[in-house]
């Protein structure tokens, strides 16, 4: 994933480059890198008529982004997301314990538009589009006297492409550095399993970031 967001955020700063060769500042087309952080949950996971609500998991993000101004205090930004998502939950039926861990990676397109509040600080948001890369689930149960793990690396249940959108703040420190904080949520389950017990989940959670505009 690493090598097409280089190629990406190469490309973007050539052509952002050569469109904002006779622009004054203030019209000029931005374009940067982001580092950072999730934070994310998979809702409730069924089982046995029981409800269990998936622990919050720390993820890693990186991307490239755009700001493209409309004119007053707006901004339109598209940005191209490698994130990492997921979460873990415990349970017991019959006197069995047993943990779900599952950690999903995505490339998340997200299209926001800013509106600037004061001074540096501006809020955002927009839909978003997210497609599965890979995932990883590991189920272990506890019976008595002998732990069962299972891995399964399989996306064939997993949905290619998620609706969903984001919310967030957005803060620039001069000169090119700022700071990004969003709540971002899917507007379906991404499970394609007809399976009761994934009825609910879906991914949701928050995003930290710092990021460097050219």
């Amino acid at each position: 994933m690493k090598k097409p967001l280089s190629i990406i955020a190469a490309l973007s700063i050539a052509f952002v480059t050569s469109v904002n060769a006779q622009k004054p500042d203030a019209h000029k087309i931005k374009v940067g890198l982001k580092i950072g952080a999730n934070l994310t949950t998979l809702g409730v996971f069924k089982l046995d008529g029981n409800e269990y609500d998936y622990n919050y998991k720390p993820g890693f993000t990186a991307g490239v982004f755009s700001e493209i101004p409309l004119g007053g205090k707006f901004k339109l930004i598209p940005e191209i997301n490698y994130s990492q998502k997921g979460a873990d939950v415990e349970g017991e039926a019959n006197g069995i314990k047993a943990t779900l861990e599952q950690r999903l990676n995505y490339m998340d397109v997200p299209l926001s538009l800013s509106y600037h509040i004061v001074n540096n600080l501006s809020v955002f948001g927009g839909p978003q589009v997210s497609f599965i890369l890979n995932q990883t689930t590991k189920n272990t149960t506890y019976f008595p006297g002998v732990t069962v793990v299972n891995q399964n690396k399989d996306t064939d249940k997993i949905a290619k492409a998620i609706p969903g959108g984001v919310i967030g703040l957005y803060y620039q420190l001069p000169p090119n550095l700022n700071l990004s904080a969003r709540y971002m949520t899917d507007l379906m389950k991404g499970s394609k399993d007809k399976d009761p017990r994934f009825t609910e989940v879906r991914n949701s959670g928050f995003s930290l970031t710092i990021g460097y505009n050219f």
